[in-house]
């Protein structure tokens, strides 16, 4: 029988099928897509998708030339060794954080074996072997095992690779370089020498007036109010610097008290203020990280320099706590553009003002509320005070 003889009925129900099937059909196709008219999107469908892949910043960019392979020398900090892989080192926790192999970046040690590979396409440092400073090698049921050996003294902390080099600013973290100006008229003061010399050092007698010798554990430091710190846009008094002098211990209590200088950096003068020594527990990690808010500021000192420093030199801004700036903070320096003649122009007196150029980076390393000290990772060229930062 054919189709033409069967009723209306018969051949709607068969029509309905078909349309059916040929639905179903088009359901089996891609389930997501959008067709675009001229004037409306039609069959638009929302996914939520669960991503575990990690993705690294897109401003992350390594080097043209990076080694495949580096080894951990001594001296060497993780500033350094980023700096071999990336164009902008202060992002290596991004690519040691997130490595299966490295779960603390500062453990690394003398003698280790770093080299590159792809981990969902993305590129990571990795730990390909241990030097003899810590031998920790992996097994295959992910278990560590420690390898130990004979030694005479084990140093896990120092013996491992800072995160900048400390020698650099260990005196800018266990001194109070930064003194408020209520501190620095009420401290005890060095009136006097058993010898009533102009100038001490290491090993002479002191005599101090105004010491508080019932508290503390009786060891104090020296210090020379050395100039104020003001801002130099709005001159608001922002502290005092100090120059570190040197160490005493209490030999007698009394007002004089006797001191004697244990250590010393430079010589000890009359009026040069005496704090009590306070135990500093200071860390060697610093994370970079840009500050949170749009920031920038001006470069107020030179600290040990006259006019100009470079590497690994600490300057003194006026941006502190109360500007959002924490410490690790990273900052790019940059030197203000001249102003000079244009000779090709009609009016002898027209000027123009040259770009400011980007000439360096400096990390934050200690802060106070009105300012703070920062580390010059990278120099381009000479630093002065007449450059200032601003947010990288």
């Amino acid at each position: 029988m054919s189709i033409r003889n069967k009723t209306p009925l018969a051949n709607g129900f068969i029509l309905l099928c078909g349309v059916l099937l040929l639905n179903a059909c088009a359901g089996k196709a891609t389930p997501f897509y959008i067709t675009k008219t001229q004037n409306k999107v039609t069959n638009v469908t929302s996914v939520k998708a669960s991503i575990t892949a990690l993705k690294l910043p897109n401003t992350i960019t390594y080097e043209s030339e990076y080694p495949e392979k580096y080894i951990v020398k001594k001296g060497d900090t993780l500033w350094d060794i980023s700096s071999r892989f990336l164009r902008d080192p202060w992002y290596w926790p991004e690519i040691w954080f997130k490595n299966p192999q490295i779960t603390n970046p500062h453990l690394i040690y003398p003698g280790d074996v770093l080299n590159i590979i792809y981990i969902e396409g993305q590129k990571r440092v990795q730990i390909q072997q241990r030097g003899e400073e810590g031998r920790i090698l992996s097994s295959g049921l992910g278990m560590q095992i420690i390898k130990l050996s004979p030694r005479i003294r084990s140093k896990p902390i120092d013996a491992s690779i800072p995160s900048i080099p400390i020698v650099s600013i260990r005196h800018l973290l266990s001194r109070p370089i930064v003194i408020a100006e209520t501190v620095l008229d009420n401290s005890a003061y060095v009136i006097s020498s058993m010898n009533n010399n102009l100038a001490n050092s290491t090993g002479d007698t002191l005599y101090v007036r105004k010491l508080d010798t019932l508290s503390g554990n009786h060891r104090y430091q020296l210090f020379r109010p050395n100039k104020p710190l003001k801002d130099p846009t709005t001159k608001e008094l922002l502290g005092y610097e100090a120059l570190y002098v040197g160490e005493t211990k209490l030999l007698r209590h009394g007002d004089p008290a006797t001191l004697l200088v244990t250590s010393s950096v430079r010589e000890v003068l009359r009026y040069d203020r005496v704090i009590p020594l306070g135990i500093v527990d200071f860390s060697r990690d610093f994370f970079p990280k840009p500050p949170v808010q749009q920031v920038r500021g001006e470069i107020i000192s030179l600290v040990d320099a006259i006019s100009q420093l470079a590497r690994y030199q600490t300057v003194s801004l006026n941006l502190g706590r109360r500007d959002g700036v924490e410490t690790g903070n990273l900052l790019r320096i940059k030197h203000v553009g001249s102003v000079i003649q244009d000779l090709e122009e009609k009016d002898p007196d027209f000027l123009v003002k040259l770009p400011d150029e980007a000439v360096g980076i400096v990390m934050v390393v200690r802060t106070f509320e009105k300012m703070s000290y920062g580390l010059v990772m990278e120099a381009d060229r000479p630093i002065s005070l007449k450059d200032y930062v601003e947010s990288p």
